[in-house]
């Protein structure tokens, strides 16, 4: 009953910012018709950004092997980016926790204990959003965050939050009492530190490659307009959590692209705001399936197929 009502929350709220978002496009339309758009198709710097992307996901896929690791926890490189470039495809189901399920049940298949495989896929959620907020606190200027009603205290809220969280699960109490609560006192260990440092530390790197990327579309598209890494990195990571928070919505589709417009349409133009926040959901699209693909193909790794050290397999995650 409490999820089927927060579900029903979630795709009311998620209504209501569309509706603003869409009146404020179209009350506001004579701007983006007015707004001159010179499009100037550059493919190398439109390739240029789809390889930093692509990057990026490498990035991501070593942090969360060392949340594994930090478990004791070992799966093969190339078994990894499957996973994760597979199951991210989930986020077009609405929920959002297809994604997370998904990775977790092909983690299990290669042989990674079923806490472990789902805690590290949860664990980079949280990671993620904590440094998203972060930075789009730290580059996008406070009267641009204030362009979106509540935008500075929501990306406060979701840091600190998310922080908190990943930072308890790095505490042994913590995790202990996480283990009464699920009655099996036992099941979940601690974080490793070093492993969880690991992790934020690919995740910040990731949004700084979006941002960048973000700024090669510009540049192999509308080549006259001037954006900064600052504000492209900011308003990229804000529109993007903004799209992920709301489950019901699949991909964010809607709420991502608005809040992109708002964030940049002072900035680049109303117009090319619109322009780009289209491109970008396009071009993120093709990634992600670009991404998959190859996996697509490919026959899973056997888990015996996966070198680890000695004992690697008696996990310190308990079952």
């Amino acid at each position: 009953m409490r999820k089927t009502s927060w579900r029903v929350i979630q795709g009311l709220l998620g209504a209501v910012l569309l509706f603003f978002i869409t009146r404020s496009v179209i009350a506001n339309w004579h701007e983006v018709a007015a707004t001159p758009i010179v499009w100037q198709i550059q493919p190398a710097w439109i390739i240029a950004s789809l390889l930093v992307t692509w990057v990026m996901y490498g990035c991501l896929i070593w942090g969360w092997r060392l949340v594994l690791q930090g478990w004791r926890q070992w799966i093969g490189v190339l078994a990894a980016a499957r996973i994760w470039t597979i199951s991210s495809l989930g986020k077009y189901i609405p929920g959002k926790i297809w994604a997370i399920a998904g990775m977790a049940m092909m983690a299990e298949r290669q042989g990674v204990s079923g806490i472990a495989a789902t805690g590290s896929a949860v664990i980079m959620q949280l990671i993620s959003l904590a440094t998203g907020a972060v930075l789009a606190l730290a580059l996008l200027p406070m009267d641009l965050l204030q362009r979106v009603r509540g935008g500075w205290i929501g990306a406060m809220v979701i840091a600190a939050v998310a922080l908190i969280s990943v930072l308890g699960l790095a505490s042994p109490s913590v995790t202990r009492r996480l283990g009464f609560v699920l009655r099996r006192p036992d099941a979940i260990q601690p974080v490793d530190p070093g492993a969880l440092a690991g992790a934020v530390f690919a995740n910040l790197v990731a949004w700084a490659g979006y941002g960048l990327a973000f700024q090669l579309l510009l540049r192999g598209t509308m080549p006259s307009i001037e954006l900064s890494w600052a504000d492209a990195t900011g308003a990229f990571a804000a529109s993007y959590i903004s799209g992920y928070l709301f489950l019901l919505l699949p991909g964010g589709i809607g709420i991502r692209e608005g809040f992109l417009v708002l964030l940049l349409k002072d900035t680049i133009g109303y117009g090319p705001a619109v322009a780009l926040a289209a491109l970008s959901r396009v071009t993120l699209t093709v990634n992600e399936i670009g991404a998959a693909a190859p996996f697509l193909l490919m026959r899973p790794t056997p888990p015996a197929a996966v070198d680890a050290p000695p004992g690697a397999r008696s996990s310190a995650v308990s079952l």
